[in-house]
């Protein structure tokens, strides 16, 4: 116990005198500090972008908006990734931080929002299976995954390829993407399709009906991990190792 609050101490100082030096958190490589695996870092315009798109007026004073310029908010992520995962998965947690961190960037998302998909599909599990034969983290159909696989160029070897969590992750973010486009600047409605389908979104409206049962569970989730992430300081973070 002395030998792990030495430890805890040591890093605090470390990182203390790191910000004191550098008197700026962007230029602190916290993963090293914190002992985590290197995860990509989160790119900040694009998070604050699509938050601005996902919460429109909520954004001002969310905690969303609380934790504009985090350094250290890839780290944080790792650690909820962690926390979520059961045992035979921790080990792969850097990498399914880091995919969902990337794939972000890569359709500027907000890494928080992948997230919360992932929480209200599966909880994190990798190998939940669907009642309509869903598979994986983000729940995707096998049907559906090899035509988004074809159309966004990711390797597709049969439905066994959405059991791997990293793969998993790059197709459900590109049918994302892909929905985003069908209905842009529209949260509600692409995130709606993700779940019943572009066009049953479109049938709804039509009859003037606005999905929102689902949206409203994924925006719970995306609300509830940034009110964690917020009230959380990086020293503690640090101290807590």
């Amino acid at each position: 116990m002395k030998t792990k609050h030495l430890n805890s101490t040591l890093a605090l100082v470390t990182a203390t005198l790191l910000m004191v030096l550098f008197n700026n958190f962007e230029r602190v490589n916290w993963s090293n500090i914190l002992k985590v695996p290197t995860v990509d870092t989160v790119n900040e315009a694009s998070r604050v972008a699509h938050a601005k798109e996902l919460l429109g007026t909520r954004y001002k004073g969310s905690a969303a908006q609380k934790i504009e310029g985090r350094s250290a908010l890839n780290v944080q992520l790792y650690k909820k990734v962690q926390g979520y995962l059961d045992p035979q998965w921790k080990n792969r947690a850097g990498d399914i931080s880091s995919t969902i961190i990337s794939e972000s960037d890569k359709y500027n998302f907000d890494p928080v929002f992948v997230m919360a998909i992932i929480k209200t599909e599966s909880s994190f599990n990798p190998l939940t299976i669907g009642r309509f034969g869903e598979i994986g983290l983000m729940q995707i159909k096998p049907d559906t995954a090899e035509w988004i696989a074809k159309k966004y160029g990711i390797a597709w070897k049969g439905k066994n390829t959405l059991k791997n969590p990293v793969t998993n992750i790059r197709i459900g973010a590109a049918y994302m993407d892909y929905l985003r486009k069908q209905f842009p600047g529209k949260a509600s409605k692409y995130v709606s399709a993700y779940n019943m389908g572009p066009r049953n979104v479109r049938r709804l409206v039509a009859q003037n009906v606005m999905p929102a049962e689902y949206s409203s569970r994924v925006m719970k989730n995306y609300g509830d991990f940034y009110k964690t992430l917020a009230s959380a300081s990086i020293l503690p973070t640090i101290a807590s190792n």
